[in-house]
């Protein structure tokens, strides 16, 4: 039997905490572009105008969630191009927001649409994320509670 030395394989804790680390960046991330995207739209009472929700329920609620049952698929598929990934989360966006849609009430096909398009920012976020690793803490934790102080 080969011994294996603990330090040659990686932590299971880390790259969880990492893989989250990352989704909680690149949601952040997307927040803060959608949130500046709509301050040329109206908002009434945090809700930017024809959204049935406020952005920030919108992105963590139904956005993380299809963004993470899309990396679960591109695991399965064993896919590290970008092609495949951006494909995917067209598709989960799309699904996500045909169940905001669903459960929030609002046109599906808009709600669709937007939902495929804010997916796709997220997956660009997380790419972005995953190349500066020191700005993911900033962007998971401070950058969003600022803006939801802010708008």
């Amino acid at each position: 039997m080969t011994p294996y030395k603990d330090y040659d394989l990686p932590s299971v804790r880390l790259t969880a905490g990492m893989y989250a680390l990352t989704k909680l960046s690149a949601a952040g991330l997307t927040f803060i572009l959608v949130s500046l995207f709509m301050l040329f739209h109206g908002y009434e009472d945090g809700i930017p105008a024809g959204w049935p929700v406020s952005v920030p329920y919108a992105i963590y609620a139904y956005g993380l969630p299809a963004a993470i049952v899309a990396d679960a698929l591109l695991r399965l598929l064993r896919s590290t191009s970008l092609s495949p990934a951006l494909a995917l989360y067209a598709v989960a966006g799309y699904g996500a927001g045909l169940w905001l849609a669903s459960e929030q009430g609002g046109d599906a096909l808009v709600s669709g649409l937007t939902g495929l398009v804010v997916l796709l920012l997220f997956r660009l976020a997380q790419i972005a994320g995953e190349r500066y690793p020191l700005l993911l803490p900033f962007f998971a934790l401070f950058i969003p509670l600022l803006c939801l102080i802010i708008f």
